[in-house]
């Protein structure tokens, strides 16, 4: 026996290989195999996608990896076939959504914030118009001078209130 023929290991049955794309439940994977043949009538070339459960024994298979699923017994309902190796590890997509996920949110955040700083930035500038001010800064200089103006006349109080 040669080298090639124990690497090609002969499974009785229907042989597929496919993308493992969940591994949530135990001891099953969803598989989705993806074949290419031509259309009977137009002639083009369309690509379908199957998806199978299959049986995966010790959870040695995870979302992202190349299988090769083999037909077996019925193992329940709807799981129909067993996975029999693991052609190519591939990489969790999942983390890297959450990271891009993340970096989405964080960007929405501070664009959201800046939004808002220049809402508060027009409506400062109207209510200041609106007041007979030039600008915020104007407005902003005459709020001391009244504040200094209601100081000196609560002080103004306070010395009557001494006087009687």
């Amino acid at each position: 026996m040669s080298s090639d023929a124990k690497s090609e290991r002969q499974y009785k049955g229907k042989v597929m290989v496919g993308k493992v794309v969940s591994d949530k439940m135990q001891k099953t994977v969803v598989v989705l195999v993806e074949t290419r043949r031509r259309h009977p009538l137009y002639g083009k070339t369309i690509t379908v996608r199957r998806r199978f459960k299959a049986h995966n024994e010790q959870p040695q298979a995870k979302a992202g990896d190349l299988v090769k699923i083999v037909e077996s017994r019925p193992l329940s309902r709807e799981k129909r076939w067993r996975v029999a190796e693991i052609v190519r590890a591939g990489q969790v997509v999942e983390m890297v959504r959450d990271a891009e996920l993340e970096a989405l949110i964080e960007k929405e955040r501070t664009e959201k914030q800046a939004r808002k700083d220049e809402e508060r930035k027009r409506a400062a500038e109207r209510l200041a118009k609106l007041g007979g001010f030039g600008s915020v800064r104007d407005m902003q200089g005459a709020d001391e001078t009244e504040s200094d103006f209601a100081a000196e006349y609560e002080g103004d109080e306070a010395s009557e209130e001494d006087e009687e």
